[in-house]
């Protein structure tokens, strides 16, 4: 929604995490994603640069859209509560959406890390551009695929580490 009203522009929508089970085109130039776990959001925006170097909107409205992801998991959370809650679901199914309500939970929290390619990585990248820093678009994008890349990684060894313990 934040992207809306600051008219950055978006490719696509994404419901939960995994495969994409369904994707709907909103328009010619936008689309509905929905994946396999309903837990956590994310949407594509259009890069912040033109092809010539210039920045294509102010920063701030980046920082907002950043942002927006985490508080989408916030508000995503809420909803998978209410529907565990509200309607009737047998016990099974509502413990699974309460599960997956405070997995999404987890990731917006985890989501404001500051390591590049996570939203509080975007936001400390905006902020360090807004005082001063100077990256080409090159530069930004392998800053955030190492960040994105040393994440997985990272989450890789936990779960590593977690199977070892169990056995």
């Amino acid at each position: 929604m934040v992207s809306i009203l600051l008219r950055v522009p978006v490719r696509f929508i994404a419901i939960g995490l995994g495969p994409t089970i369904w994707r709907q085109p909103l328009n010619r130039d936008m689309q509905l994603i929905l994946r396999a776990v309903p837990t956590g959001m994310s949407i594509g925006v259009v890069g912040r640069w033109a092809d010539d170097g210039r920045t294509l909107r102010p920063i701030r409205h980046d920082m907002l859209v950043a942002l927006g992801g985490p508080i989408a998991s916030f508000l995503f959370s809420a909803l998978l509560v209410v529907l565990a809650t509200v309607i009737p679901y047998s016990p099974a199914i509502q413990a699974w959406l309460t599960r997956m309500a405070a997995f999404s939970t987890v990731l917006g929290f985890l989501n404001l890390i500051p390591l590049p390619g996570l939203d509080g990585g975007h936001l400390l990248m905006l902020t360090a551009t807004s005082l001063g820093l100077r990256l080409s678009p090159q530069q930004e994008i392998a800053i955030h695929r190492v960040g994105l890349q040393l994440t997985a990684i990272a989450c890789i060894v936990v779960l590593a580490v977690h199977l070892v313990g169990r056995l």
